[in-house]
């Protein structure tokens, strides 16, 4: 294991995600390392469900600020939750390191209290992404990113 793993902030915006984009680029000289639209995800994915209403919305965007990283999507991690004010926001464990995002799945899948949302798998966007939910409520997101090597 070569400890490439970082963690970044990710807020879920509820249709207000290209807003709130513009508003951290130009108060707090946030820079846009991706943006990817639901137009763009289902050129990805065939099952994504796209309509007129929400092909211009914001499925993952990464801002650099500083040193930190805030990823902004328009969705809660769970979607059969509606959004509400305090489960807008969830950790993002990130690795260029396959073997490192299994070992922390693993070590969180371990425990009891920990809930899976979304198993970790393959998808269009990570070689291995999943979602749990902590004995505290938090969402941890964990995806295997080689770029980040």
């Amino acid at each position: 294991m070569t400890l490439t793993l970082e963690i970044a902030i990710f807020l879920s915006m509820n249709g207000k995600a290209k807003e709130a984009i513009l508003f951290y680029k130009k108060h707090l000289q946030a820079e846009e390392l991706m943006l990817v639209t639901y137009a763009d995800m289902a050129k990805r994915d065939p099952s994504f469900v796209l309509t007129e209403d929400n092909k211009d919305f914001i499925s993952h965007s990464v801002l650099q600020i500083g040193k930190t990283k805030l990823m902004i999507a328009e969705e809660t991690m769970d979607p059969n939750e509606p959004y509400q004010l305090g489960n807008h926001c969830s950790l993002c464990l990130q690795s260029a390191d396959l073997a490192e995002i299994q070992h922390f799945y693993g070590q969180l899948t371990g425990d009891n209290r920990v809930q899976i949302i979304e198993p970790l798998r393959e998808n269009a966007f990570s070689k291995a992404y999943g979602i749990v939910q902590d004995p505290y409520g938090v969402h941890i997101q964990l995806m295997y990113d080689p770029r980040l090597a």
